[in-house]
């Protein structure tokens, strides 16, 4: 028993041994790494002031001039210009990251100072205290593998420090940094309306209200545009943003280039009406009618001291009589009003919200010469100058006429087709449509009306005669209804005066229909031979429309319609080659059954 319990003191020993000396050597390991990094830490303070003592901060700006800006009382001004719109917060944020700036590394004693081009520095930054303490900071090249700039203080400091270009670079611009800017005028794809490019080449798109097709004219003719190539333009207007803020109050036209401008952007489109306006002048006018009534209201000879005994009682009566009226009346309009306030409630709660009425707006962009990769821009009647990227004005400038041609050779739907002529090497063929009305009785109604009066029959007399006469109404309403019968519309197709069936037919009328040319020729065309195939649509408004189809090279068919030529890629007319086959051979097919089941 001894034996044991000396074992278990002695192994409780050990372990506080073992655990005081795992404490102290984890003690000594960190010890040690915060001196490591105490002793890697390299970092210096370069500037200690602040930041709310600072009432002015100056730097050369990339254009030499000196920029600066001054507090007065709470708030930055550019000295000189008390108009450029300056942004608080922007320059707060970049002097208050100046009055604690610290180096990465401190070089003391460098020597040659050209070595880090603080010789002759880029840039000086002078920060003044109210005070007329100051500090001066030049700032020499950047090293590029590090990303920092070599920065030195004012001439009695003859060290140099290695600083983060995050501090400095704010300061590294034009005063344009610290501008406050504008947005790009918001406007959605969907509202735009209309499109017009004022240049060499230039175009205009609009959108048909009635069909919302698009149509594109070069000023003299015009087309059905492509929808979805219309819409590549509206998108980019949509999508717009400003690049670099140039010029708040530009004076001097030619210097952007808006003299005469690259492209001049108008866009057209609807945004809800503002009638905050209208209402508080119709509010005040309303106040104003009420103080006139109430004035009119009193007789101006009368006062309160003229009035006698008598009228002063017959007041009373009338008052009594009068207060009786106006409680009644009040309790019917409190009952009235409430009854509109419930419907109100019952308007906001299903979800229904009146629709603001909307306007036709204009958004104009002029657009001026180029600068590194960049166009001058501005807006409207404003005198603020932009640069919006190339890449971005592509998709609306760079355009012209021709490219927004719709490639879709002849689009006529079968609903619309009452007849097609086709001309082949097969010889002529006809696709005549009939259309046809025809009245299906509808067992449903007699049973639905017999169920309606069964359940009828055991409500009040007054619902009876509800139900009559609704009834009533409906059968005025049509004479389809009253009989039981619902009217429509067969569909048939014959070829060469012979039927065949619908799905035959669409399949390759929706093939012929959705052809589409890969590209649209600009210049003149003349066929070296006879055409392939020859489609002549009639509409059902007797409206005729001529297609050919001529072998144009190893590749495409020329498709030709009008004054207008289509390639189509060659593969695509052979598909529709095969289906046209199929329509003859199946009415040929068909009428060899007939004649095999007449001999029978």
């Amino acid at each position: 028993m001894k034996s044991k319990t000396v074992k278990l003191i002695s192994g409780v020993a050990v372990l506080a041994v073992l655990s005081g000396t795992y404490i102290g050597v984890t003690s000594y390991v960190d010890s040690q790494e915060e001196k490591e990094a105490e002793a890697a830490d390299t970092s210096v303070s370069v500037v200690e002031m602040d930041s709310e003592k600072i009432t002015s901060v100056s730097f050369n700006g990339t254009e030499g001039a000196e920029e600066v800006f001054e507090k007065v009382g709470d708030k930055w001004v550019k000295k000189d210009e008390p108009d450029f719109p300056v942004s608080q917060d922007t320059l707060d944020g970049a002097v208050n990251a100046l009055t604690a700036l610290s180096a990465d590394q401190k070089l003391e004693n460098p020597g040659d100072l050209s070595e880090y081009d603080l010789d002759k520095p880029q840039n000086q930054i002078t920060l003044t205290e109210e005070d007329g303490n100051r500090i001066i900071l030049q700032v020499g090249m950047k090293n590029e593998a590090s990303g920092q700039y070599y920065l030195k203080k004012s001439e009695d400091d003859k060290d140099i420090y290695l600083v983060s270009a995050v501090s400095l670079e704010p300061f590294m611009g034009t005063a344009y940094e610290f501008a406050q800017a504008e947005s790009f005028p918001a406007v959605t794809s969907a509202t735009i309306k209309d499109v017009k490019v004022e240049k060499e080449s230039g175009y205009q798109l609009f959108q048909d209200d009635d069909s919302l097709y698009w149509y594109v004219s070069d000023g003299t003719t015009s087309e059905q545009a492509d929808t979805s190539k219309a819409g590549t333009v509206t998108s980019a207007i949509g999508s717009l943003t400003y690049g670099d803020f140039v010029d708040y109050n530009c004076t001097d036209q030619a210097k952007y280039g808006f003299d005469d401008p690259y492209a001049i952007i108008t866009a057209t489109y609807l945004a809800e009406e503002d009638t905050e306006a209208d209402t508080d002048v119709t509010e005040v006018s309303q106040d104003e009618d009420k103080t006139e009534t109430a004035s009119d209201e009193k007789d101006p000879g009368e006062t309160d001291g003229e009035a006698s005994e008598e009228d002063r009682a017959e007041d009373a009566d009338t008052a009594s009589g009068e207060k009786e009226q106006t409680e009644d009346s009040a309790s019917d309009t409190a009952g009235e009003e409430k009854s509109e306030k419930e419907i109100s409630d019952d308007a906001e709660n299903s979800g229904e919200a009146e629709e603001k009425p909307q306007v036709e707006k204009q958004l104009v962009i002029y657009v001026g010469d180029e600068i590194d990769g960049n166009r001058y821009v501005k807006v409207n009647d404003s005198k603020q100058v932009y640069t919006i990227p190339e890449t971005s004005l592509t998709d609306i400038i760079d355009k012209n006429i021709s490219d927004f041609y719709s490639l879709t050779v002849n689009y006529l739907t079968v609903n619309n087709l009452d007849s097609l002529e086709v001309q082949s090497e097969d010889g002529a063929h006809t696709v005549q449509v009939t259309r046809e009305t025809v009245k299906n009785t509808e067992d449903s109604t007699e049973e639905s009306a017999g169920s309606e009066k069964e359940e009828g029959s055991g409500d009040t007399g007054e619902a009876v005669a509800d139900t009559d006469k609704e009834n009533e109404d409906a059968a005025e309403n049509t004479s389809d209804e009253k009989t039981g019968t619902a009217e429509a519309e067969k569909i048939s197709y014959t070829l060469d005066g012979k039927e065949i069936e619908e799905t035959v037919f669409t399949t390759f009328y929706n093939k012929l229909i959705n052809m589409a040319g890969q590209e649209r020729l600009t210049e003149e065309y003349t066929p070296d031979e006879a055409a392939a195939f020859t489609f002549v649509f009639t509409d059902t408004e007797g409206q005729k429309t001529t297609v050919s189809y001529y072998e144009y090279d190893s590749s495409f068919y020329a498709a030709v319609t009008g004054d207008k030529v289509y390639l189509v890629n060659k593969m695509d007319v052979r598909d529709l080659t095969d289906a046209y086959q199929e329509m003859l051979n199946t009415d040929s097919s068909e009428e060899s059954k007939a004649t095999e089941h007449s001999e029978e």
